[in-house]
């Protein structure tokens, strides 16, 4: 077992590299944290499980208090349904015959809810169900500000008329992904721009219901703002992913620091030809190239990813299976040794999940599971 730094996780000593480790302890304590938060505020907490796409983790946190997962797309849905999760929401927008097929014979095994916004997505998916004389309830996605999908919010009220006169419909609520309140220099902007975004989405949602439609859930999902949003009056569901195990991100946000932070990426120092520089065995196919959201943040966080207890290293570049490491600090560089073991706390974990596919989870520095990803066709 290894933990040379107070910032770092206990790892076993004989674990290949690159790794991405998760601390169980820590994951069971971020989880049980945002449940009991959605407890007290009267709330649905939907997991966004895109950002780890692995079915124990998932089943893990429905038993520890979440009421359901969100996903992305179908094939993620198909796969946790094998898994036995009983509940979800398919975030993406569904659209097309081949989606409404497969969504008709997965809705016979779980309780789903499909994303929609637009009217033309809306008929492909009923003409399926309608063929049956069945239903499926749908969330309208509204963009509260990011500029990706979704109706805008004034439009909501006349979106949601439209796709309810499509037979084999109907819609139950509405969600929105309020990513641009990453983009927040400091806490104070944080909580404005989580507070605007929920605003939108209630005064969507009342809009809606004054044009004559019931409509119970109002949802909103982002890590960065789940915290906020929670308590916010008439949202009444949020479905965060990154939360569970928090990276470099939600550190530099503010709502998480590196002892809350349950993943690592484990890696090794196998080139330092000179003082002031080096490259160890994670490049971007282990840690992405995403960088932090926010501007405002690189001064303080620059590069891929935090290295835990090197200060003044910095992880200046990511080739596809190398990590370029330059010396940034005061002074001469403190000595790094070809085969020496670094832990990384990414910038992005989801794209971390995605690139190796594969976590290990160890409590208090001993291997109890591995876990792998969704496999093929996750992203249909």
């Amino acid at each position: 077992m290894t933990a040379t730094h107070p910032d770092a996780l206990a790892v076993p000593a004989d674990l290949e590299t690159p790794s991405l480790v998760v601390d169980l302890d820590v994951l069971e304590r971020n989880l049980d944290e945002m449940a009991n938060l959605c407890r007290g505020h009267g709330v649905e907490l939907l997991p966004h499980a895109k950002t780890h796409r692995v079915p124990q983790i998932g089943l893990l946190q429905i038993a520890r208090g979440a009421d359901g997962l969100c996903v992305a797309k179908l094939g993620e849905a198909e796969a946790f349904a094998d898994a036995g999760v009983s509940r979800m929401t398919v975030g993406y927008p569904v659209v097309g015959r081949d989606k409404a097929l497969r969504a008709r014979r997965l809705a016979e095994r779980v309780d789903l809810t499909l994303g929609v916004d637009s009217v033309d997505g809306a008929r492909s998916i009923g003409e399926v169900f309608a063929q049956d004389g069945r239903e499926i309830k749908l969330i309208l996605i509204v963009d509260s500000g990011l500029g990706r999908v979704g109706v805008q919010p004034g439009e909501a009220a006349m979106a949601t008329r439209l796709i309810n006169e499509v037979p084999g419909v109907r819609v139950t609520g509405v969600m929105t992904h309020e990513g641009w309140v990453y983009a927040a220099p400091d806490r104070a902007d944080l909580h404005a721009r989580s507070q605007a975004a929920a605003a939108l989405m209630v005064g969507a949602a009342e809009s809606i219901r004054a044009d004559g439609t019931p409509l119970p859930t109002v949802s909103l999902g982002a890590s960065a703002s789940a915290r906020l949003a929670a308590g916010m009056p008439g949202v009444t569901q949020i479905r965060p992913g990154i939360y569970a195990f928090n990276d470099l991100g939600q550190i530099a946000l503010g709502n998480a620091t590196t002892q809350t932070c349950a993943v690592r990426v484990l890696a090794t120092v196998v080139s330092h030809p000179d003082p002031r520089r080096a490259c160890i065995d994670a490049g971007s196919k282990a840690l992405s190239q995403d960088g932090l959201p926010a501007a405002a943040h690189l001064g303080r966080y620059p590069g891929h990813g935090l290295l835990v207890g090197l200060p003044g290293w910095r992880i200046e570049r990511l080739s596809e299976e190398h990590g370029w490491l330059r010396w940034h600090g005061p002074g001469e560089p403190t000595p790094l040794r070809v085969g020496q073991r670094v832990q990384v706390v990414p910038n992005h974990v989801c794209t971390v999940f995605s690139s190796l596919n594969e976590a290990t989870a160890v409590r208090q520095g001993e291997v109890e599971a591995t876990w792998t990803t969704i496999g093929p066709g996750a992203s249909r």
